[in-house]
């Protein structure tokens, strides 16, 4: 399978769609490729244009440099699977269940083969490349947790949760998800957690969540 295979149907060029659409979609998913496998420090911008099938030239009219085609690549993968632009829907529904269809996309990014392999290179290059930790914290967690806040203040604007403290609450509900298991999958301590487990434990955390900041006039813990 070739990258141009990886690019989302979407992103293809169609009629009265310009070419170099397609062209950024095929660098950013090659550069991800290359991210994930390989890290930061090792990716060269050469490399990721083989991949893409494009020019070091072409790249560059469409990233400043390898630091913001990181940001970029990193954004759009966690956008794919997350979107933490389209948190505001689950507002919706009923806390518990917005809960439960959230904390299970969460814990499938956070504990995705790829997002494991890419957090350990990361921790690996923290010392000598702390600001690229701090392009891949902005682009992926720092986004997610700030979405994921603002639906708190939906819920609690609906009288669903009492939240004194959001970021706190965020805090909370994001290191139930990750636990104990993040601490051994990074360590490589147990094996790739199945489909169920993961939902078991989700449902785990969620009671958890509600039984701090669920108010007393709405029933039906998980």
């Amino acid at each position: 399978m070739s990258v141009k295979d990886l690019v989302p149907e979407k992103a293809r060029s169609r009629s009265g769609r310009p070419k170099s659409n397609e062209k950024r979609e095929q660098i950013l998913v090659a550069a991800a490729i290359h991210f994930v496998e390989k890290g930061y420090e090792l990716t060269s911008m050469a490399a990721v244009a083989k991949s893409a099938d494009v020019s070091k030239l072409t790249i560059y009219s469409h990233f400043a440099n390898k630091a913001d085609l990181f940001k970029e690549s990193i954004q759009q993968r966690c956008d794919r699977q997350l979107a933490p632009a389209t948190f505001n829907q689950y507002a919706k529904l009923p806390v518990a269940e917005g809960l439960l269809q959230l904390g299970n996309m969460l814990v499938t990014l956070v504990f995705d083969s790829d997002s494991i392999r890419l957090l350990r290179i990361l921790h690996a290059e923290a010392t000598h490349h702390p600001d690229i930790v701090k392009i891949f914290y902005e682009a992926a967690p720092q986004r997610v947790k700030a979405a994921f806040g603002e639906l708190l203040k939906d819920w609690a604007h609906q009288g669903q949760l009492q939240v004194a403290d959001i970021p706190l609450a965020t805090e909370q509900f994001f290191s139930l998800l990750k636990g104990e298991l993040h601490v051994k999958t990074m360590l490589s301590l147990t094996e790739k957690l199945t489909t169920q487990e993961l939902d078991t434990h989700v449902q785990a955390c969620v009671r958890l969540f509600l039984a701090g900041y669920q108010t007393k006039n709405v029933a039906g813990l998980v």
